[in-house]
């Protein structure tokens, strides 16, 4: 597990790699920042649900559209059940 900082800047880094299209560099960057967060921080946390919907979104320009679904309905839900409908 790692520091909830040290977990942001993995995330950031997977950003700026997918943002230069380098997606398969970016996905086990989002992967990581994932686990981590929801170690530390539990799956319902916002930043986790971030994480999810960052991983759906990678997924979904990879074209793995059935891997994206499943992670884009838990943010959802989460964010739903956090913040309200």
């Amino acid at each position: 597990a790692s520091h909830p900082d040290t977990l942001a800047s993995v995330n950031n880094l997977a950003a700026l790699l997918q943002a230069r299209g380098k997606l398969a560099e970016a996905e086990p960057l989002y992967r990581r920042a994932l686990v981590g967060r929801k170690k530390q921080l539990g799956a319902s946390h916002p930043n986790t649900l971030t994480s999810v919907n960052n991983l759906a979104t990678l997924l979904k320009a990879q074209g793995k559209l059935a891997e994206a679904e499943p992670l884009y309905r838990c943010a959802l839900a989460g964010r739903e059940k956090q913040l309200g409908a």
